[in-house]
């Protein structure tokens, strides 16, 4: 009897609506893009470009040497696969369109996208 009374005290005092996920209003397809869109650009984008620093320069230069290098590398082994006609332009040209295209879409806009050994070995057969 004691436990339940204790117990009863215990949930008079959590909040009503403990444990209830709040959800936005429906909307129609897209809306929520761009809504994500303007809400990033405005609040979260804004904020970070009046932060820019020499940190912010060195971090950015990583990015891209990380992902042009082997970019360029693959680039060079689908030239010699293909004839030349997938080369290390267009190999550069592919990642970026994709990876600007996952961030939007995909919801991560840190993720790196870029060519891989299995898609060079299926290139390389669906070639041949």
């Amino acid at each position: 009897l004691i436990a339940r009374e204790r117990e009863n005290e215990i949930n008079k005092a959590l909040v009503p609506d403990a444990g209830k996920v709040p959800l936005d209003e429906p909307m129609s397809c897209g809306r929520g893009i761009v809504t994500e869109f303007r809400e990033c650009v405005i609040g979260w984008w804004w904020t970070e470009m009046k932060n820019f620093n020499q940190k912010t320069v060195a971090v950015s230069m990583l990015m891209f040497i990380s992902v042009v290098a082997p970019t360029l590398t693959f680039g060079a082994v689908y030239g010699s696969v293909t004839n030349n006609e997938i080369g290390a332009v267009e190999t550069i040209l592919g990642t970026s369109w994709v990876g600007c295209v996952y961030a939007v879409f995909g919801g991560m806009p840190m993720a790196v996208i870029g060519s891989t050994g299995p898609i060079l070995i299926m290139t390389t057969a669906l070639k041949s």
